[in-house]
């Protein structure tokens, strides 16, 4: 196998150890003895010296037009040819190992093809040749692989291959790129040395098909039952949330998970640079921002180029009743402020470590939000990153309701609805969005809170249940808000 062979491993602890691509590709994840660093070792077939000629030669021949067949027939027909044109034997093993790299390097995605089909690994980056690729993974955080790109000219000839699978392409004229690959995976890669200095690089930032749900966070301790309950009620009613956190912290996937209790029939149109939103609403439209082209007009704007501004606007005439920005951290940030403020309810992220730190940045230029603006978001979910037993985890620290202004000192008025207190989560007693969803809709505070404790009962009856697939979620939420008693009796929750 590719890696370190086993007398290197005396150096090591294997902490897991999972086959990945059956037959052909596992994965160790190691300790090293001597400084408990964490590595990630890929292995792969070892492929015999006549073996990688063949190789070559059927890569060359592919190039070229020539037997481009794709079929196990095909390729073992090929290899069988050449090995006789070349007048050496080659046994069978040696003939799916080929095979096995044909297809990974000219179909797939070379040698991070294994790092890609991991469901445990988040994001892929490569930062230059001859460093070995790092990986952040859902238990270990980011630690280093054993998977590496030789030289320069290598990585920039897979940096290309890349971004051709994405559709776009690299030049020096346009050496950066962020686009997605066929899977959904965010792609951001450079080419050359004219952006980064050390050469060409990539990251991969990978697409769950399927999201993460509710049930699946509250059982990872993301976060607990009773804060969904209560984050369900501001959905389904209609309030402004931002996700806060730090980098890694979660917000898209704890966004997407949050989504999933919009009612069915309400509409949504989510505004990306990059598609990472997941919905199962059928009255969804889901927009993308594209790059101009050409050189930057007196106004900056390149032509052809729909920013997320633009996007925005466009998507105030659709008349949705939700509008979700993948990030706000620019001039769109105005616009959807004032479209909270008139009605429109709206769901983002932001990059922020705290909640005085999000208020000053909206404050601050380049994004200049007027504080009366800010005071229309109702609800602050607030994440974090720690090392747990486990490793790398993730949850909300606090949710922080935006009360009003004070009119004296023009200071934003705040309470900390829920925090973790370091096992638990505290309650403030009361909450002012509850109050004005209460009003708004002619119940007493008293009917909201038996709102949120049913809705608990259901989340954490789910949770009992091992039921975490989010469309099977969707389809149970879609059917509380149609028939709920009918759910809640097969639920077994008395009402």
């Amino acid at each position: 196998m590719n890696g370190p062979d086993d007398s290197f491993l005396k150096n090591y602890e294997i902490i897991i150890e999972k086959e990945i691509i059956q037959q052909y590709s596992r994965v160790q994840i190691c300790r090293r003895n001597s400084d408990g660093t964490v590595y990630y070792f890929v292995r792969e077939p070892v492929l015999e010296k006549t073996s990688m000629e063949i190789l070559r030669i059927m890569k060359d021949n592919a190039m070229n037009g020539v037997n481009t067949e794709s079929s196990s027939m095909g390729l073992d027909a090929q290899i069988s040819e050449i090995s006789e044109n070349l007048k050496v034997g080659i046994n069978s093993e040696q003939k799916m190992f080929i095979a096995y790299y044909f297809r990974r390097d000219l179909f797939g995605f070379d040698r991070i093809e294994t790092l890609l089909k991991d469901p445990e690994i988040e994001d892929i980056s490569c930062d230059r040749s001859n460093l070995n690729i790092f990986i952040y993974h859902r238990k270990f955080g980011y630690i280093p692989t054993n998977v590496i790109f030789q030289n320069e000219e290598e990585l920039s000839r897979f940096v290309k291959t890349l971004s051709q699978k994405s559709g776009k392409s690299l030049s020096l004229s346009t050496p950066v790129i962020d686009a997605n690959l066929h899977d959904g995976s965010r792609l951001q890669a450079s080419l050359g040395r004219e952006v980064t200095t050390n050469g060409s690089s990539f990251t991969i930032r990978k697409f769950r098909s399927v999201p993460f749900s509710p049930v699946d966070l509250i059982s990872a301790g993301s976060t607990s039952a009773r804060i969904f309950a209560y984050l369900w009620i501001l959905s389904e009613y209609g309030s402004n949330i931002i996700i806060v956190g730090g980098t890694a912290s979660g917000k898209t996937t704890f966004l997407n998970a949050i989504l999933l209790f919009i009612p069915p029939e309400k509409k949504i149109i989510t505004i990306e640079d990059t598609k990472e939103l997941n919905l199962f609403h059928e009255n969804w439209v889901s927009t993308l921002t594209r790059p101009g082209y050409g050189i930057p007009g007196p106004d900056g704007r390149i032509e052809g180029e729909i920013d997320m501004f633009d996007l925005l606007t466009i998507s105030l005439r659709h008349r949705p009743n939700y509008i979700v920005l993948g990030e706000v951290r620019g001039r769109e940030a105005f616009t959807v402020f004032q479209a909270m403020s008139v009605g429109r309810y709206g769901y983002t992220t932001f990059h922020a470590d705290d909640v005085n730190t999000f208020v000053h940045r909206l404050e601050a230029k380049p994004i200049n939000i007027p504080r009366n603006l800010i005071a229309a978001i109702d609800a602050v979910v607030l994440l974090e990153t720690f090392q747990g037993q486990s490793g790398t985890e993730r949850r909300v620290r606090s949710i922080s309701e935006i009360k009003e202004i004070d009119p004296v000192s023009d200071d934003l008025i705040l309470n900390e609805v829920y925090s973790f207190n370091g096992n638990d989560y505290d309650s403030s007693g009361f909450s002012y969005v509850l109050k004005r969803i209460a009003e708004r809709e002619g119940k007493t505070e008293a009917e909201m809170e038996d709102e949120i404790t049913i809705r608990e009962k259901v989340l954490s009856r789910l949770q009992e249940l091992h039921t975490n697939d989010f469309r099977e979620i969707t389809r149970i939420i879609r059917r509380f808000y149609k028939a709920r008693d009918d759910v809640l009796d097969q639920l077994g929750i008395e009402h």
